[in-house]
Protein backbone atom coordinates (compact mmCIF):
# COMPACT_ATOMS: atom_id res chain seq x y z
CA UNK A 1 0.00 0.00 0.00
CA UNK A 2 2.53 2.36 1.15
CA UNK A 3 4.73 1.23 -2.01
CA UNK A 4 1.81 2.13 -4.27
CA UNK A 5 1.11 5.55 -2.71
CA UNK A 6 5.27 6.11 -3.30
CA UNK A 7 4.79 5.37 -6.71
CA UNK A 8 1.35 7.85 -7.22
CA UNK A 9 3.70 10.26 -5.91
CA UNK A 10 6.08 10.06 -7.78
CA UNK A 11 3.72 9.67 -11.09
CA UNK A 12 2.38 13.33 -9.72
CA UNK A 13 5.74 15.14 -9.32
CA UNK A 14 6.60 14.20 -12.97
CA UNK A 15 3.48 15.22 -14.42
CA UNK A 16 3.95 18.52 -13.01
CA UNK A 17 7.42 18.61 -13.62
CA UNK A 18 6.14 18.02 -17.46
CA UNK A 19 3.51 20.51 -17.84
CA UNK A 20 5.68 23.18 -16.10
CA UNK A 21 9.08 22.01 -19.42
CA UNK A 22 6.35 22.10 -21.51
CA UNK A 23 4.89 25.85 -20.59
CA UNK A 24 8.11 26.89 -20.70
CA UNK A 25 9.66 25.50 -23.62
CA UNK A 26 6.26 26.97 -24.89
CA UNK A 27 6.82 30.37 -24.21
CA UNK A 28 10.48 30.87 -25.47
CA UNK A 29 8.75 29.47 -28.48
CA UNK A 30 5.73 32.00 -28.90
CA UNK A 31 7.52 34.58 -27.85
CA UNK A 32 10.35 35.16 -30.93
CA UNK A 33 7.18 34.49 -32.81
CA UNK A 34 7.77 37.68 -35.38
CA UNK A 35 4.70 40.09 -35.56
CA UNK A 36 4.55 43.34 -37.51
CA UNK A 37 2.22 45.81 -36.29
CA UNK A 38 0.79 48.76 -37.97
CA UNK A 39 2.20 52.25 -36.67
CA UNK A 40 -0.54 53.91 -35.63
CA UNK A 41 -0.81 57.11 -32.46
CA UNK A 42 -2.74 55.75 -29.73
CA UNK A 43 -6.08 57.44 -30.77
CA UNK A 44 -5.94 55.38 -33.96
CA UNK A 45 -5.35 52.13 -31.98
CA UNK A 46 -8.04 53.01 -29.98
CA UNK A 47 -10.46 53.61 -33.11
CA UNK A 48 -8.98 50.15 -34.75
CA UNK A 49 -9.96 48.26 -31.13
CA UNK A 50 -13.33 49.57 -30.86
CA UNK A 51 -13.66 48.38 -34.83
CA UNK A 52 -12.52 45.26 -33.97
CA UNK A 53 -14.87 44.58 -30.67
CA UNK A 54 -17.75 46.45 -31.92
CA UNK A 55 -19.64 42.93 -33.40
CA UNK A 56 -19.11 41.32 -29.78
CA UNK A 57 -21.16 43.95 -28.36
CA UNK A 58 -18.55 45.94 -26.63
CA UNK A 59 -16.39 49.16 -26.50
CA UNK A 60 -13.04 50.36 -24.90
CA UNK A 61 -12.13 53.29 -21.89
CA UNK A 62 -7.94 53.64 -22.27
CA UNK A 63 -8.34 55.51 -19.49
CA UNK A 64 -9.10 52.41 -17.49
CA UNK A 65 -7.89 50.43 -20.00
CA UNK A 66 -10.88 48.35 -19.86
CA UNK A 67 -13.74 46.48 -22.12
CA UNK A 68 -17.44 47.51 -21.23
CA UNK A 69 -21.03 46.66 -22.84
CA UNK A 70 -22.47 49.10 -25.13
CA UNK A 71 -25.95 50.47 -24.68
CA UNK A 72 -26.82 49.02 -27.62
CA UNK A 73 -25.14 45.99 -27.59
CA UNK A 74 -26.67 42.58 -29.35
CA UNK A 75 -26.86 40.64 -26.29
CA UNK A 76 -29.88 43.24 -25.29
CA UNK A 77 -32.83 40.72 -27.02
CA UNK A 78 -31.61 37.85 -25.13
CA UNK A 79 -33.01 38.78 -21.80
CA UNK A 80 -31.04 37.14 -19.05
CA UNK A 81 -32.27 33.75 -16.89
CA UNK A 82 -31.05 31.44 -14.17
CA UNK A 83 -29.88 29.40 -17.29
CA UNK A 84 -26.96 31.51 -18.22
CA UNK A 85 -25.70 31.59 -15.03
CA UNK A 86 -25.63 27.69 -15.51
CA UNK A 87 -24.01 28.02 -18.57
CA UNK A 88 -21.09 30.57 -16.83
CA UNK A 89 -18.85 27.98 -15.49
CA UNK A 90 -18.16 25.21 -18.39
CA UNK A 91 -17.25 28.75 -20.21
CA UNK A 92 -14.41 29.63 -18.09
CA UNK A 93 -16.72 32.01 -16.47
CA UNK A 94 -15.97 31.68 -12.38
CA UNK A 95 -18.03 34.01 -11.00
CA UNK A 96 -20.31 34.94 -7.99
CA UNK A 97 -24.42 35.55 -8.74
CA UNK A 98 -26.19 37.85 -7.36
CA UNK A 99 -30.26 38.12 -8.57
CA UNK A 100 -32.51 40.10 -6.81
CA UNK A 101 -36.32 39.82 -7.75
CA UNK A 102 -39.20 42.10 -6.61
CA UNK A 103 -42.52 43.35 -8.05
CA UNK A 104 -43.54 47.05 -8.77
CA UNK A 105 -45.20 48.42 -11.23
CA UNK A 106 -47.04 45.46 -12.83
CA UNK A 107 -43.68 43.52 -13.84
CA UNK A 108 -41.46 41.39 -12.04
CA UNK A 109 -38.29 43.01 -11.99
CA UNK A 110 -34.60 40.66 -11.94
CA UNK A 111 -31.38 43.21 -10.71
CA UNK A 112 -28.79 40.84 -10.80
CA UNK A 113 -24.48 41.70 -9.46
CA UNK A 114 -21.73 39.48 -11.18
CA UNK A 115 -18.08 39.80 -10.01
CA UNK A 116 -15.69 37.22 -10.73
CA UNK A 117 -13.16 36.07 -13.37
CA UNK A 118 -14.17 35.91 -17.29
CA UNK A 119 -11.89 33.56 -18.88
CA UNK A 120 -8.44 35.88 -19.11
CA UNK A 121 -10.61 39.24 -17.42
CA UNK A 122 -11.61 39.72 -14.34
CA UNK A 123 -14.70 41.97 -14.32
CA UNK A 124 -18.04 42.87 -12.69
CA UNK A 125 -21.17 43.42 -13.92
CA UNK A 126 -24.82 44.67 -12.73
CA UNK A 127 -28.01 44.25 -15.09
CA UNK A 128 -31.81 45.02 -14.69
CA UNK A 129 -34.29 42.96 -16.48
CA UNK A 130 -38.31 42.74 -16.02
CA UNK A 131 -40.98 39.97 -17.57
CA UNK A 132 -44.64 41.61 -17.48
CA UNK A 133 -46.70 40.47 -14.31
CA UNK A 134 -49.46 38.49 -16.74
CA UNK A 135 -46.67 36.64 -19.28
CA UNK A 136 -46.70 33.10 -19.97
CA UNK A 137 -43.55 32.65 -17.92
CA UNK A 138 -45.78 33.41 -14.99
CA UNK A 139 -47.70 30.03 -15.42
CA UNK A 140 -43.71 28.26 -15.72
CA UNK A 141 -42.34 26.15 -12.60
CA UNK A 142 -39.57 28.54 -13.25
CA UNK A 143 -40.85 32.20 -13.72
CA UNK A 144 -37.37 33.57 -13.93
CA UNK A 145 -36.20 31.75 -16.13
CA UNK A 146 -36.10 34.71 -18.81
CA UNK A 147 -36.11 37.90 -18.28
CA UNK A 148 -36.60 40.63 -20.89
CA UNK A 149 -33.93 43.86 -20.89
CA UNK A 150 -35.38 46.70 -19.80
CA UNK A 151 -36.45 49.18 -22.54
CA UNK A 152 -34.37 52.45 -23.07
CA UNK A 153 -36.91 54.50 -21.01
CA UNK A 154 -36.57 51.97 -17.69
CA UNK A 155 -33.14 52.11 -17.49
CA UNK A 156 -31.70 53.07 -14.14
CA UNK A 157 -28.78 55.15 -13.09
CA UNK A 158 -26.42 52.60 -11.85
CA UNK A 159 -22.27 53.03 -10.44
CA UNK A 160 -20.14 50.73 -9.03
CA UNK A 161 -17.00 50.30 -8.05
CA UNK A 162 -14.59 46.93 -8.21
CA UNK A 163 -11.99 46.26 -5.50
CA UNK A 164 -9.39 43.73 -5.21
CA UNK A 165 -7.93 43.08 -2.11
CA UNK A 166 -8.90 46.62 -1.01
CA UNK A 167 -7.72 48.24 -4.61
CA UNK A 168 -9.79 50.01 -6.17
CA UNK A 169 -9.60 48.28 -10.28
CA UNK A 170 -12.38 50.48 -11.73
CA UNK A 171 -15.00 52.62 -11.65
CA UNK A 172 -18.31 52.32 -14.26
CA UNK A 173 -21.31 54.55 -13.87
CA UNK A 174 -24.41 55.73 -16.39
CA UNK A 175 -27.77 54.81 -17.34
CA UNK A 176 -28.06 51.21 -18.51
CA UNK A 177 -29.59 47.63 -18.93
CA UNK A 178 -26.44 46.33 -18.31
CA UNK A 179 -23.10 48.11 -17.19
CA UNK A 180 -20.49 46.33 -17.11
CA UNK A 181 -15.99 46.71 -16.71
CA UNK A 182 -13.78 43.65 -17.76
CA UNK A 183 -9.40 43.94 -17.00
CA UNK A 184 -7.69 41.86 -19.99
CA UNK A 185 -5.16 39.75 -18.61
CA UNK A 186 -6.04 40.13 -14.80
CA UNK A 187 -6.82 37.00 -12.78
CA UNK A 188 -8.35 36.98 -9.88
CA UNK A 189 -11.02 34.94 -7.42
CA UNK A 190 -14.16 35.99 -6.85
CA UNK A 191 -13.87 35.86 -3.07
CA UNK A 192 -10.77 38.46 -3.93
CA UNK A 193 -13.34 41.02 -5.00
CA UNK A 194 -16.09 43.48 -4.02
CA UNK A 195 -18.21 45.79 -5.10
CA UNK A 196 -19.60 49.19 -4.39
CA UNK A 197 -23.27 49.38 -6.32
CA UNK A 198 -25.20 52.74 -6.18
CA UNK A 199 -28.54 52.39 -7.93
CA UNK A 200 -31.23 54.98 -7.87
CA UNK A 201 -34.50 54.21 -8.33
CA UNK A 202 -37.75 56.64 -9.89
CA UNK A 203 -39.61 56.79 -6.91
CA UNK A 204 -39.81 55.68 -3.70
CA UNK A 205 -42.41 52.83 -4.14
CA UNK A 206 -39.46 51.32 -6.96
CA UNK A 207 -36.86 51.80 -3.99
CA UNK A 208 -38.97 49.90 -1.17
CA UNK A 209 -40.03 47.03 -3.70
CA UNK A 210 -35.96 46.58 -4.67
CA UNK A 211 -35.31 46.73 -0.64
CA UNK A 212 -37.71 43.95 0.37
CA UNK A 213 -35.74 41.74 -2.36
CA UNK A 214 -32.13 42.63 -1.21
CA UNK A 215 -33.69 41.38 2.10
CA UNK A 216 -35.59 38.16 0.58
CA UNK A 217 -31.85 37.78 -0.25
CA UNK A 218 -30.43 38.07 2.70
CA UNK A 219 -28.94 41.39 3.29
CA UNK A 220 -28.54 43.14 6.19
CA UNK A 221 -28.79 46.72 6.98
CA UNK A 222 -24.85 47.01 7.41
CA UNK A 223 -25.03 45.91 3.75
CA UNK A 224 -27.12 48.62 2.57
CA UNK A 225 -27.29 52.54 2.58
CA UNK A 226 -30.40 54.52 1.54
CA UNK A 227 -30.24 58.51 0.96
CA UNK A 228 -33.88 59.53 -0.93
CA UNK A 229 -34.39 56.86 -3.82
CA UNK A 230 -30.57 55.62 -4.12
CA UNK A 231 -29.78 52.50 -2.59
CA UNK A 232 -25.89 51.82 -2.21
CA UNK A 233 -25.28 47.83 -1.27
CA UNK A 234 -21.59 46.23 -0.43
CA UNK A 235 -21.07 43.20 -2.44
CA UNK A 236 -18.54 40.56 -0.88
CA UNK A 237 -20.42 37.06 -0.34
CA UNK A 238 -23.18 36.26 -2.34
CA UNK A 239 -26.01 35.65 -0.41
CA UNK A 240 -27.93 33.81 -2.82
CA UNK A 241 -27.73 29.71 -4.09
CA UNK A 242 -24.90 29.91 -6.35
CA UNK A 243 -25.19 27.85 -9.71
CA UNK A 244 -24.99 24.45 -9.97
CA UNK A 245 -22.01 24.19 -12.07
CA UNK A 246 -20.22 26.22 -9.49
CA UNK A 247 -18.85 22.93 -7.81
CA UNK A 248 -15.08 23.28 -5.81
CA UNK A 249 -13.79 20.90 -7.98
CA UNK A 250 -15.19 21.76 -11.66
CA UNK A 251 -14.33 25.70 -10.13
CA UNK A 252 -10.77 24.69 -9.16
CA UNK A 253 -9.86 22.99 -12.43
CA UNK A 254 -11.51 25.65 -14.57
CA UNK A 255 -9.62 28.58 -12.19
CA UNK A 256 -6.55 26.52 -12.90
CA UNK A 257 -6.88 27.19 -16.97
CA UNK A 258 -8.00 30.67 -16.56
CA UNK A 259 -4.48 31.67 -14.59
CA UNK A 260 -2.21 29.53 -16.78
CA UNK A 261 -4.19 31.50 -19.91
CA UNK A 262 -3.61 35.13 -17.74
CA UNK A 263 -0.12 34.10 -17.40
CA UNK A 264 0.64 32.85 -21.23
CA UNK A 265 -1.47 36.73 -22.11
CA UNK A 266 1.21 38.09 -19.68
CA UNK A 267 4.24 36.46 -21.02
CA UNK A 268 3.25 36.46 -25.06
CA UNK A 269 2.31 40.57 -25.14
CA UNK A 270 4.40 41.94 -22.39
CA UNK A 271 7.02 43.75 -24.21
CA UNK A 272 3.46 45.74 -25.29
CA UNK A 273 1.30 48.43 -23.61
CA UNK A 274 -1.56 48.89 -25.63
CA UNK A 275 -4.96 46.37 -25.65
CA UNK A 276 -4.61 46.94 -29.54
CA UNK A 277 -1.41 46.16 -29.68
CA UNK A 278 -1.89 43.25 -27.08
CA UNK A 279 -4.36 41.58 -28.95
CA UNK A 280 -2.80 41.58 -32.67
CA UNK A 281 0.33 39.99 -30.67
CA UNK A 282 -1.78 37.56 -29.12
CA UNK A 283 -3.73 36.59 -32.43
CA UNK A 284 -0.50 36.11 -33.69
CA UNK A 285 1.05 34.30 -31.45
CA UNK A 286 -1.37 32.02 -30.07
CA UNK A 287 -4.65 32.08 -31.96
CA UNK A 288 -6.05 29.24 -29.83
CA UNK A 289 -6.81 31.61 -27.17
CA UNK A 290 -7.41 34.79 -29.13
CA UNK A 291 -10.53 33.01 -30.35
CA UNK A 292 -11.36 31.62 -26.89
CA UNK A 293 -11.46 35.33 -25.87
CA UNK A 294 -13.73 35.89 -29.32
CA UNK A 295 -15.47 33.14 -27.98
CA UNK A 296 -15.98 33.95 -24.69
CA UNK A 297 -17.39 37.33 -25.67
CA UNK A 298 -20.64 36.72 -27.32
CA UNK A 299 -21.26 32.88 -25.60
CA UNK A 300 -22.52 34.45 -22.27
CA UNK A 301 -26.03 35.18 -24.25
CA UNK A 302 -25.82 33.52 -27.62
CA UNK A 303 -28.04 30.53 -28.50
CA UNK A 304 -25.76 28.53 -28.79
CA UNK A 305 -23.99 28.82 -25.43
CA UNK A 306 -27.67 28.27 -23.59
Amino acid sequence: MEYAFFILLIYIALTVLGVLLYEYLEYRRLTKVPVQLPVLNDKEKQNRLNELIAPFGFAYDGRQKIFYSRMDSWQRKYGYGRIYDEAAAPLNMIIDCEPIYFEYDDKKWLIEFWKGQYGITTGAEVGVYYLPKESLWDTMLLPELLYQSVSDEDTLAVQFVLWKKGRGMFLRRGYHWWLTGFSLGEFSKPRELAMDIEITMPDAGMRDAFLRGLSDAGYTNEEISIVRNTVWIHFTRPHTRQPFTRGRLFSWVKQWENRRNCRLFARITGDYVHAYDKLMVLKARMPLLYHKLERLGKARFSKEAS
